[in-house]
């Protein structure tokens, strides 16, 4: 328990407050919401005009530390006092859920909580000693306040009273006199002045009791002090506000409201409740204004329950219960209305379609006479349109014939037109001829003049084919020369070698060897640093193959190390049915079931409702729907309130609660066909409200599941989509296990990977034999595929240790050949010296070689002038071939001059052929013409006759049927009549049927709908009303409970310091549940009992200042800025009752902005006595008063 012993008094809030203003502030301890209890009240009624609101300065209380004790001299007794305190509050739990407790209403347990949000009272009383500890020191001393409190009261036949004026100081009042002085009616005038009831003043049942004995009509009026910047409608009244009173002996009373100047601006009794309301006076509480016989009882004589009571109702939360009650019990009977409404839509639309019903009927037999009409005038008019059909058909074979003559009349002109362009190309076809036979003539004399210049080519091209021989001759006897000369040279040459060449060969067979040697070795160098440079590119290529088959055959073998358990499992049997769930699942659902303050039980988790039909999806669906299959439904925001509390108690996280409706979604034409699987046709739903919620959240009717990713490409994106189909899901075509969402959004085509968690398990329910046979499949497949990996592993490390050798030889072999090259070098150097001493000439091979020479001049002279010929031959073959060429063109022009020649000749035979023909074909056409224009001639007589006959048949339908009738294409008289006469039965065996006029059931129809559409108005109504009450009531509740935790708190940490004051140890006792309110006190500083003493066991005097001490408590908790207390101290020794003057005094400084009033028919003594903040006033018995008048 807190110290009792506080340095500083606690603040208090600014005084004007509306009512119904709570504010809320949060705590650092444990973030609970902390209310402002000083501003509660009713807010039932509107107020025209609200003050700004009076904030309880708690603010302070946010960043208090512990309180600790200020004496400590208190320690030892505080340990004793708080282990008995412990056993006092069990025993007090056990009484509370004992089974004899009277039942509860469900407002009333709605309201309550089960009391939850008082469970925390030490926490809470802490809280509060910290605020009372540290607030204190904010507010300071009490001060005069601007506004709000009451200046004077005059009473004119008042009671025993004929004329009683009081002036009141701005803080302190103490009115002391003699009994029968008038200093309860003071009080009794403050209440019923200010709009109070005369039953709450305990000094009569009705106004007319309280005028003088005598008398007909008694005033009260009460001047309110209206002043700051706050003030009530200033600009109206001025500095002050005077509430008079009337009433009289028949029961009439009335109110008059005047302004500082005496001006009467209002005289309703609204007026005076606004101003109360603005100031917040409650002059009805009856701990506000403490009347004589309510301070007795208060006092002295109440019991548990009556404290409470006074409790309750002077911190307004029974005033507040009331009117949440009384919203309660509205909303209860808005809600009973409910089903009575859907009754009366259910009736108006049963009536609604059967006028429906009669109208299409009226509607059909209406259409039908109106059909019937139109049939009989439509034979009428058929006759007409018959014969105008006939009519046009005439017209048409005239147009048609007339459309002959003008095509024979152009034709005959065309092949006029045509004759003359034949004489045309005849004559020009002549001409031509001509022409052509100039040009043979021409082209036979160039012929004969390029046969000469070829005979002449001819000649000159054999005379230099004849001196070509003959350099050819030559050329051979020099090359000739030059064979015999070289062997000769070759014979002397040997002779040497006999000699000495053959050290010399074999040295130079050496070098060649030895350079063919080194030849190789460069070659076989060069290849192997190229295959060096290979190499390295090669083994980091296989190095990251085998890396990455390595990382694929881990991942590989962890997939089939989890399927293998996953069978293991499924074939056990070991798996519950919440394993894949939160460890705590159980529990919470054990909770669930115990717990009484749900309206509806709690729906969940999800996943226990589904059994997956087809086991290969359970992964990829389990991702898709995530903590879904998680969640809980609830049906109120209430139910969610209290699942969440569960949630926290057992710290289950990331579990969603979702408020859901009883209404069945209709899916019907929504979801994609019937031959495509979704995830709702693969997923076996037992409970309609989780398909629904499935179905909001993530549109699983819609989401397609196709096994191929290529067949789920074609099918969503092919030409012909399926409807209502959102998204498609497909087995990854790489990584089993895994799967591809595919969609098209706004960005154009998607594709979004599904990576399930494989080590998961499984929260949906599934067949054990599918899911056994399916999770087989999967591991055996797993395992093929992680033996392919491992043997495509094993083949990349041989690859890299292959590679790895063959460097490592390429870099040895190249090191052996480089010595190898090096020896090489050193041995063609030294063969190259020994060569060097050779020394092979000769002069009779000198001779020799000089003669070789010269026939080889001979040759090349030789060799130059039949080359000159070879070239001249050439040109005279090209001269040759030109002329030839020239031959051939003039032969050819010659034959092309002939043949265009004849060409023409045949030309001008056809043109004269063609002619005959057009002129025979004229003739014939004339002929033909004339025909058709005697053909016109006869149509045009037939159409006349059948134009009349249209035109007398038009007069008679025109007199039977004026307006005339269209007729379809494919319609005759024949097909009408048909019609007409069908439509006739039918018309007669419907009206037989119809019991109601057209006009009646036109009205029926039209109040059915009216009646139908408000009925669906009024029940849409009544639920949206009933929502918005639900959610208020449920809002003011919650800040009600607040508001009674924050002041049972307040009172409990004040009632604890005001004892402390003179050394008391104690505490107050509020049963919320059992209604009860109890006080325990050890006035004895040296009794170790810790509990304390039971009031009924204190003196009168102790009992008295307990009884202040709690008063002065709770007042602590009202925000009103007037506190009235009537004879207070009467059973009070004087010791006691200085103590609690003192203590009154000192509790009405500490507070801000208050006004007291305080009456006791003894004297006040002391120091207060001179304290300007205090005044007396003392008031002289009405007997002594009237002799003094006299």
């Amino acid at each position: 328990m807190p110290a009792r012993t506080l340095d500083s008094p606690e603040a208090e809030s600014s005084r004007k407050r509306p009512r119904g203003s709570v504010s809320f502030q949060e705590s650092d301890d444990d973030g609970d919401s902390v209310i402002d209890v000083q501003s509660a009240q009713s807010n039932l009624r509107g107020v025209a005009q609200r003050k700004r609101p009076r904030i309880s300065d708690v603010e302070s209380a946010k960043e208090s530390r512990p309180s600790t004790p200020s004496s400590g001299t208190q320690q030892n007794s505080d340990d004793d006092f708080d282990e008995e305190t412990a056993q006092v509050q069990a025993r007090t739990r056990t009484t509370r859920e004992s089974p004899d407790s009277p039942s509860r209403t469900q407002y009333e347990v709605l309201r309550d909580g089960n009391f939850d949000h008082l469970r925390d009272e030490a926490a809470d009383d802490q809280r509060a000693t910290q605020r009372l500890r540290f607030g204190r020191n904010i507010m300071g001393e009490n001060h005069v306040a601007d506004n709000g409190i009451i200046q004077s009261i005059t009473c004119v036949n008042f009671m025993c009273h004929e004329r009683l004026h009081c002036e009141l100081g701005p803080l302190l009042n103490f009115i002391v006199g003699e009994n029968g002085s008038g200093k309860s009616a003071i009080l009794t005038a403050i209440t019923l002045c200010l709009g109070g009831k005369a039953s709450s003043t305990n000094r009569g049942g009705s106004l007319k009791s309280f005028v003088k004995e005598g008398r007909e009509r008694a005033v009260l009026s009460v001047k309110i002090k209206n002043q700051g910047e706050d003030a009530y409608h200033r600009d109206i009244y001025g500095d002050s506000i005077t509430v008079e009173r009337h009433f009289s002996k028949t029961g009439t009373s009335g109110f008059k409201v005047k302004s500082a100047a005496g001006q009467t601006v209002s005289t309703k009794r609204q007026e005076v409740e606004d101003i109360v309301e603005y100031y917040a006076l409650q002059v009805d509480n009856p701990l506000n204004v403490l009347s004589q016989d309510n301070a007795r009882q208060f006092l002295n004589a109440s019991t548990k329950a009556q404290k409470y009571k006074f409790f309750i109702e002077g911190v307004q939360l029974q005033q507040l219960d009331n009117d949440y009650r009384l919203i309660s019990e509205s909303l209860e009977q808005m809600i009973a209305k409910v089903p009575e409404q859907e009754d009366r839509v259910k009736h108006a639309k049963e009536n609604y379609t059967k006028a429906k019903r009669l109208k299409e009927a009226i509607e059909g037999n209406r259409q039908i006479r109106i059909k019937y009409r139109t049939l009989r005038n439509q034979m009428v008019w058929a006759q007409v349109v018959d014969e105008e059909r006939e009519l046009e058909k005439r017209e048409n074979y005239i147009l048609e014939a007339k459309t002959k003559v003008a095509e024979a009349e152009a034709e005959l002109e065309e092949k006029k037109q045509g004759l003359t362009l034949f004489d045309d190309k005849i004559s020009s076809a002549e001409e031509d001829v001509k022409t052509f036979e100039a040009e043979a003539e021409k082209a036979e004399g160039n012929q004969t003049d390029a046969n000469a210049l070829a005979r002449q080519a001819i000649e000159d091209l054999e005379e230099v084919h004849k001196e070509e021989r003959e350099a050819h001759s030559s050329f051979q006897a020099a090359k000739e020369n030059i064979k015999i000369l070289s062997q000769k040279i070759a014979e002397e040459e040997k002779r040497l070698a006999d000699t000495t060449g053959e050290a010399h060969a074999s040295k130079m067979q050496e070098l060649e060897e030895v350079r063919a040697e080194i030849q190789r070795i460069q070659d076989e160098i060069s290849n192997k640093k190229t295959r060096e440079k290979e190499l390295g590119p090669e083994i980091v290529e296989a190095k990251q193959t085998l890396g990455k088959l390595s990382d694929e055959y881990n991942l590989k073998r962890k997939d089939t190390d989890a399927a293998a358990a996953r069978v293991k499992d499924i074939q056990k049997s070991t798996r519950g049915l919440y394993d894949g769930y939160d460890r705590q699942l159980p529990n919470l659902l054990k909770l669930i079931a115990e717990e009484k303050g749900f309206a509806e039980k709690p729906i969940g988790p999800f996943g226990a409702h589904i059994k997956i039909l087809k086991p290969e999806w359970s992964s990829i669906i389990e991702n898709q729907l995530g903590k879904n299959l998680s969640a809980f439904l609830v049906m109120s925001v209430a139910d969610k309130t209290l699942l969440n509390r569960l949630l926290e108690r057992l710290r289950i996280p990331n579990c969603a609660v979702i408020i859901g409706r009883r209404n069945p979604l209709d899916i019907t034409g929504k979801e994609p066909p019937e031959n495509l699987d979704t995830i709702l046709r693969v997923l076996k739903i037992d409970n309609p409200l989780v398909r629904d919620q499935l179905i909001i959240m993530n549109s699983i009717e819609q989401v397609l599941l196709v096994p191929s990713r290529e067949e789920a490409q074609e099918v969503l994106f092919g030409p012909n989509p399926p409807p209502n189909a959102k998204a498609c899901i497909c087995f990854h075509d790489k990584i089993r296990g895994q799967g591809l969402r595919l969609h098209k959004g706004s960005d154009g085509i998607s594709t979004d990977p599904i990576q399930p968690n494989a080590k998961s398990i499984p929260r949906m329910q599934s067949d054990t034999d599918s899911q056994l046979a399916y999770q087989t499949d999967v591991l055996r497949q797993l395992q093929e595929e992680c033996t392919s990996r491992q043997n495509d592993m094993r083949r990349a490390q041989q690859d890299v240790h292959r590679l790895e050798n063959e460097l490592a030889k390429v870099k040895r072999d190249a090191n052996t050949l480089d010595s190898d090259l090096r020896k090489a070098r050193v041995l063609e150097d030294t063969i190259q010296a020994a060569l060097d001493k050779f020394d092979g000439a000769d002069g009779r091979l000198q001779g020799l070689r000089t003669q070789l020479a010269e026939a080889e001049a001979t040759k090349a002279h030789h060799a130059n002038q039949y080359s000159h010929l070879n070239t001249l031959k050439r040109d005279k073959n090209r001269a040759s071939e030109e002329a030839a060429a020239k031959l051939k063109a003039a032969t050819v022009q010659k034959k092309t001059a002939d043949k265009q020649s004849t060409n023409a000749k045949d030309k001008l035979n056809g043109l004269k052929s063609a002619r005959h023909l057009l002129l025979v074909e004229l003739n014939e056409g004339t002929a033909a013409l004339e025909l058709s224009k005697e053909d016109v001639v006869t149509a045009v007589t037939r159409r006349d006759r059948k134009k009349q006959s249209v035109d007398e048949l038009t007069v008679q339908a025109s007199q039977y049927c004026e307006t005339r009738m269209h007729i379809p294409e494919n319609e005759t008289y024949k097909t009408i009549e048909a019609q007409y006469t069908a439509l006739g039965k039918r018309l007669a065996e419907e009206e037989k049927k119809t019991g109601m006029s057209d006009k009646q059931v036109n009205e029926f129809l039209v109040e059915a709908k009216t009646n139908y559409e408000k009925a669906i108005e009024d029940l849409e109504s009544i639920k949206k009303i009933n929502s918005g009450l639900v959610q208020t009531l449920n809002q003011r509740l919650d800040k009600w409970r607040k508001f009674q935790r924050y002041i049972s708190a307040s009172s409990r940490a004040n009632f604890i310091y005001l004892l402390s004051e003179r050394g008391f140890r104690g505490k107050l006792m509020l049963d919320h549940e059992r209604k009860a309110l109890d006080l325990q006190v050890e006035p004895d500083k040296t009794e170790k009992r810790a509990a304390g003493r039971n009031t009924k066991t204190l003196s009168g005097g102790e009992k008295s200042f307990s009884s202040i001490c709690l008063l002065l408590a709770i007042w602590e908790a009202m925000g009103s800025p007037l506190r009235c207390l009537d004879e207070f101290d009467v059973f009070m020794d004087n010791v006691n009752r200085a103590i609690s003057t003192n203590m009154l005094i000192t509790a009405a400084r500490r507070s801000v902005n208050r006004q007291y009033i305080f009456i006791t028919p003894n004297a006040i003594e002391g120091r207060s006595t001179l304290d300007k903040d205090v005044k007396i006033i003392r008031l002289t018995d009405p007997r002594q008063r009237t002799l003094a008048d006299h």
